[in-house]
């Protein structure tokens, strides 16, 4: 705005280009982004950058007039995805989002709320910008909130509040008043212009989320029912709070948190080795200890597979450690499946809709099999871990019923239905919007495996998802005085949350000191493996060295020591086949686990010598097997 004209920022901000830079000329307006991004180029220089409203327009005051006029009665009806009213916000959403101040914003994108399974106390339209925070649970984002009573609504910048509150209400008190302070210091002329309030003075009603919204709350504007104003108005003041975000995004984003200290792992090793030694459980100690490696593997992916002969006790440990991990709100954390031959699909882990119960709200009911309610269950109790273990895996086919879990494992991505129980005692969506959520990555996986003419051989791509543990029965393990062991005690709460932590936190292992030399040694590994077609993949690699630096933060010191665990556990149980087609890798296999910086030529294989003995010990008898049946596999 000049002298009460208007300009079009983008088309002097391209000429002003042109000027600069006279051999190029005049900047089209298809040729650069402008918009909101142009204010911190206008303003320093003194002239003032509006949004352009079209006055009179009303269709953002209607919707939201009718959201409050209507919300109070939907309130005493069953909740439904379908519901009119919801149609009302999620109308509301759209128009948000393609207004002006959202179309000059890409990074922003808008979120709505009128509850999961029941009706919201307090509803409301998030803007979240995803340089700042992606989510409504933490961070600060503008945000409509609606009053409990639907007598108003307020445009505020507010916080989110789910994971401070998981610190406890006084913490979350304390540090959502901080960071109000720092953000009011923070806050442009438009609000003040546009009569913002600078307080968490705002009443949204007597519901414990209504009182934590306004504690949150950094500067909030009111409209009263029945005097919302019309759009011009509800714009320039969506502009407003956004523009804060524009001024201060560096500020506006969350603390940068301290990198988690891997040194912890040992503490939680030492309270987990405790309690197994006095459940009675016999375990070996050194090089070979099954506890530091199994605790290794699991922080450095939560998906294990212990393989060998049935009544060799693979699965005491399991239930060692899913005794430790204790029970929480929704029961225990620990959840032994047997699976069954006639699993086919993953409906057995997964569940399904089910045809013979009635619907409810456009909602169909779901049949909920126990492995589908514990992880819904550790959904809901994220900061502690739970074991799922799976006895007996390769019963049945395990890419039938396992693929879906082992791609949302790796990709993240949301695979797990979104359901709730609902007050009728039936499982439905929480969100005919929001159907699938991502497996949480609180849970353990430990599958055991029997190998006989009744099982299932596992394919590479489930072996490469996996660490795998051969347990096998020692002569000298065979103990006159051996006993049934008993079970543990839980755990204490730092412990268990410090293993949930590490799983959390992608980059704890750069700091590992012997890092460089086994990634050097593994690249060497992989061009031997090439030349037989068995070489690994970025994952391996990627889990190896995050492998090692567990193992080292538990004692395991050196890389001889890691790359023998690395090659037993990762690379060796996707060998497999006849002989002629898996003595050559065997063979290759050997030669580095005698020495990996020797030759690459197979004399003989001896542990005792060896400077890999775990896996030359493996090695020797798969060579045997090779040669005796003509047939070889990790878990023969």
């Amino acid at each position: 705005m000049v002298d009460g004209r208007e300009y079009d920022p983008k088309a002097i901000a391209g000429v002003a280009y042109g000027l600069d830079h006279p051999d190029e000329g005049t900047l089209k307006n298809t040729e650069f982004n402008g918009g909101v991004q142009l204010r911190s180029a206008y303003q320093p220089a003194g002239f003032d950058v509006v949004l352009r409203t079209t006055e009179g327009e009303s269709v953002l005051q209607n919707l939201l007039e009718s959201f409050m006029a209507e919300y109070g009665d939907a309130k005493l009806e069953k909740f439904g995805g379908s519901h009119p009213v919801v149609a009302t916000l999620r109308s509301l959403e759209q128009h948000i989002a393609q207004s002006g101040p959202l179309s000059a914003r890409p990074n922003v994108k808008v979120k709505y709320s009128a509850g999961q399974g029941n009706w919201a106390a307090a509803p409301w339209i998030a803007l979240l910008d995803g340089r700042i925070t992606s989510s409504t649970q933490s961070g600060v984002y503008p945000v409509l909130l609606f009053r409990e009573d639907m007598s108003g609504i307020y445009v505020t910048v507010a916080q989110g509040t789910q994971e401070l509150k998981k610190s406890g209400k006084d913490h979350m008190l304390k540090e959502l008043a901080a960071t109000a302070t720092r953000v009011r210091a923070l806050a442009t002329n438009e609000l003040t212009d546009r009569s913002f309030a600078f307080d968490d003075s705002i009443y949204l009603g007597e519901g414990t989320l209504a009182r934590d919204y306004a504690a949150s709350t950094i500067v909030h504007k009111f409209y009263e029912r029945g005097s919302v104003p019309e759009d011009a108005e509800i714009l320039r003041d969506l502009d407003a709070v956004l523009e804060l975000s524009d001024s201060n995004i560096k500020d506006l984003r969350p603390p940068t948190v301290d990198p988690i200290d891997v040194s912890s792992l040992q503490d939680i090793f030492t309270a987990f080795r405790l309690a197994v030694d006095s459940s009675g459980l016999r375990v070996p100690t050194g090089h070979g200890d099954p506890v530091v490696a199994l605790l290794a593997a699991l922080v450095t992916k939560p998906f294990v597979i212990l393989a060998g002969m049935s009544g060799s006790g693979k699965t005491q440990l399991a239930l060692r450690l899913g005794e430790w991990f204790g029970s929480g709100p929704g029961g225990r954390r620990f959840l032994p499946v047997a699976v069954r031959p006639d699993w086919t699909g993953p409906e057995a882990l997964f569940g399904y809709e089910d045809a013979l119960r009635p619907p409810l709200d456009g909602r169909a009911a779901w049949f909920v099999p126990d492995t589908l309610r514990f992880l819904l269950g550790a959904a809901e109790d994220p900061d502690m871990p739970h074991l799922l273990l799976l006895d007996e895996m390769n019963l049945a086919h395990v890419e039938r019923y396992f693929s879906d879990f082992l791609s949302g494992l790796e990709s993240r991505d949301a695979i797990l239905p979104n359901l709730t129980l609902g007050p009728d005692g039936e499982w439905r969506l929480r969100d005919l919007d929001d159907r699938l959520i991502a497996l949480p990555r609180n849970v353990f996986v430990i599958g055991t495996v029997n190998v006989d003419e009744t099982t299932y051989q596992f394919s590479p791509k489930v072996l490469d998802r996996a660490t795998t543990f051969e347990i096998r029965t020692e002569t000298e393990d065979l103990a006159d005085d051996v006993v049934r062991p008993s079970a543990i005690l839980p755990g204490e709460v730092p412990h268990l949350r410090g293993l949930v932590e590490l799983v959390l936190d992608d980059t704890w292992q750069r700091h590992n000191k012997s890092g460089p030399p086994i990634a050097t040694a593994l690249r060497d590994l992989h061009g031997r493996l090439t030349d037989t077609d068995d070489e690994f993949g970025h994952r391996v690699f990627y889990e190896s060295l995050r492998y090692a630096a567990a193992l080292e933060q538990l004692g395991l010191n050196g890389r001889d020591r890691a790359l023998d665990h690395i090659v037993l556990r990762k690379i060796l149980p996707k060998i497999h086949g006849s002989r002629r087609r898996a003595e050559p890798v065997l063979k290759v296999l050997a030669a580095f686990a005698v020495a990996p910086d020797g030759s690459r030529e197979f004399s003989s294989v001896d542990p005792a010598t060896a400077a890999l003995p775990l896996s030359a010990a493996k090695l020797r008898r798969m060579l045997r097997s090779a040669e005796i049946n003509q047939f070889v596999s990790f878990t023969d």
